[in-house]
């Protein structure tokens, strides 16, 4: 990856093991107890990503956002390229807090799943229900995404 702000590099690396976790049986009845560690941990160096004080989040929403990322033909260099130009999108779109983050999250992952939808579309072996049905997925998402923002219109102040 390109040189970004301290902490940014590792950004992408780190692994969000309680997402990855085995599901508990369904017959195991017992309480989870969240415990709140490490809420006096890094404070802000990455607030100009994800738009908290605390980075432990911004660093598990540069994590969700670069999950939305179709990865599957990309090589090493692309992938880097894909990386870097999530978090410059996170960067420019410059969230002030945790909601505006999240928005901003969200925003590129809308985009990454319609602009895939659009590329399915595009394959020149599509027949014209595959076609008709992938452009409709790709504006689906959009639409929802601006339902959304429609919604809430002082968060793109």
């Amino acid at each position: 990856m390109s040189a970004k702000k301290p902490g940014a590099e590792d950004a992408f690396k780190r692994e969000d093991l309680s997402m990855s976790a085995k599901k508990p049986d369904a017959d195991d009845k017992k309480a989870t107890t969240v415990v709140a560690n490490g809420l006096d941990g890094p404070k802000g160096a990455l607030k100009h990503i994800g738009g908290s004080q605390n980075d432990d989040w911004n660093k598990t929403l540069v994590n969700q956002t670069g999950r939305t990322l179709w990865l599957k033909n990309s090589d090493n260099d692309t992938r880097d390229q894909q990386y870097d130009a999530t978090i410059a999108g996170l960067i420019g779109i410059g969230p002030k807090d945790e909601i505006e983050g999240m928005i901003a999250a969200q925003l590129l992952g809308a985009h990454n799943a319609a602009m895939e939808c659009y590329c399915r579309a595009m394959n020149g072996e599509q027949t014209f229900r595959r076609l008709q049905s992938a452009c409709f997925e790709a504006q689906s998402r959009l639409i929802r995404l601006l339902i959304f923002f429609r919604k809430y219109p002082q968060r793109l102040d």
